[in-house]
C-alpha cells in the first residue's frame, strides 16, 4: 500500500510518494517538467509486489510540493532536493530513475555527487536536445496550466482528447486527477506554470550532454520508439541515443515501442527498470 508523506529541504517542502519497502538501497524516481510522483504508480506497484519499493516524488512547483520562490529551481536545485532528501531518511545510498527532465535532474545528481550515494540510473526518454517538434507538442501541452477547467472531469477529457498521453489508461486517469484542486470556477491544477516555466528555461540554457561523461555509474537508457507531434518529434532523438551509447560505456540502451509519455508507464518500461535496477 502507498503512503504520502513530506520532506523540508532547504528550498521547501517536497511531497513523497512511497510503495513498499524500500530495502537496503531505496530507488528514488523524479517525474518530468509538468509531470507529478504518479507517472510512477505503475513502476512502485510491480516492484512492491515483489517486496521491492519506490519513493517517488512531486518536485517542488507540481502536485502537492511547495511552490516556492522564483530563482530556487532548476536541474541542480532539485537533484540538491534528492540529497537532502535522503539525509532526512537516512538514506546513505540509493538507485535514481528519471523520466524526461526528470532523467536530466537525474544526470546532474551523478555529476554533484561527491560520496557516490547514486549506485545506478535510470534515465526514460531523457537525454539530448529534443527534436523541435518533439519540444513543441511538449509546450503546447502546458497551456493546460493557465486556467481553471468547469470541472475536474473536463480538465482530464481535454488532457485524454489531446492524444499525447496514449494509449490512455488508468494510471493516466489517476495522474491527472492527483493534480487537481477544486476551485470556485471549477478546477485547475496544483502544478505552477510559473515553475515549469522556470525549469523549462532554465533547460533551454543547458546543454545536458555536457554530463554524458561524468555518468560513469551503471546506467539503462530507455528511449521512446513513437514519435511525439509528427514523424521526426522525438524527444530522444536517434543520434543523441547512438551517440551517448557510444560516449559512454557504463551505460546500455533499449527502445520502447512508446511515445515520450506512454513510455513512462509501459509494461516493457517497468519490467525493463525492475531487471536492471535488481540484478547483481
Amino acid at each position: 500500500m502507498a503512503q504520502d508523506f513530506d520532506v523540508e529541504t532547504l528550498r521547501g517542502r517536497l511531497r513523497v510518494h512511497q510503495f513498499g519497502e524500500l530495502g537496503d538501497v531505496p530507488v528514488f524516481c523524479v517525474p518530468g517538467l509538468s509531470s507529478n510522483s504518479r507517472v510512477f504508480d505503475p513502476l512502485g506497484e510491480y516492484r512492491e509486489a515483489r517486496g521491492r519499493g519506490i519513493v517517488a516524488f512531486d518536485l517542488r512547483g507540481r502536485g502537492w510540493s511547495e511552490v516556492t520562490a522564483a530563482g530556487t529551481y532548476g536541474w541542480e536545485n532539485h537533484a540538491r532536493d534528492l540529497f537532502e532528501t535522503a539525509d532526512t531518511l537516512s538514506i546513505e545510498q540509493f538507485d535514481l530513475v528519471g523520466h524526461s527532465m526528470g532523467a536530466f535532474v537525474g544526470m546532474t545528481a551523478v555529476s554533484i555527487d561527491r560520496a557516490k550515494r547514486i549506485r545506478r540510473l535510470v534515465l526514460i526518454d531523457g537525454l539530448g536536445i529534443p527534436a523541435q517538434t518533439a519540444l513543441a507538442a511538449i509546450i503546447a501541452g502546458l497551456a493546460r496550466l493557465k486556467d481553471p477547467f468547469p470541472s475536474k472531469d473536463t480538465y482530464v477529457e481535454a488532457v485524454r482528447s489531446a492524444g499525447m498521453a496514449a494509449p490512455w489508461n488508468e494510471y493516466w486517469e489517476r495522474h491527472y486527477r492527483y493534480d487537481l484542486i477544486e476551485t470556485e470556477n471549477g478546477a485547475r491544477p496544483r502544478t505552477n506554470l510559473a515553475a515549469v516555466t522556470e525549469d523549462a528555461t532554465y533547460g533551454a540554457s543547458h546543454d545536458v550532454r555536457a554530463f554524458w561523461p561524468m555518468l560513469r555509474v551503471p546506467t539503462l537508457m530507455l528511449r521512446a520508439a513513437v514519435p511525439l507531434g509528427g514523424e521526426d518529434g522525438f524527444i530522444v532523438t536517434r543520434q543523441d541515443y547512438d551517440a551517448f551509447l557510444r560516449a559512454t560505456p557504463s551505460a546500455r540502451g533499449a527502445e520502447i515501442a512508446a511515445n515520450h509519455f506512454g513510455i513512462a508507464v509501459d509494461p516493457e518500461t517497468v519490467t525493463a527498470i525492475d531487471e536492471f535496477l535488481s540484478s547483481d
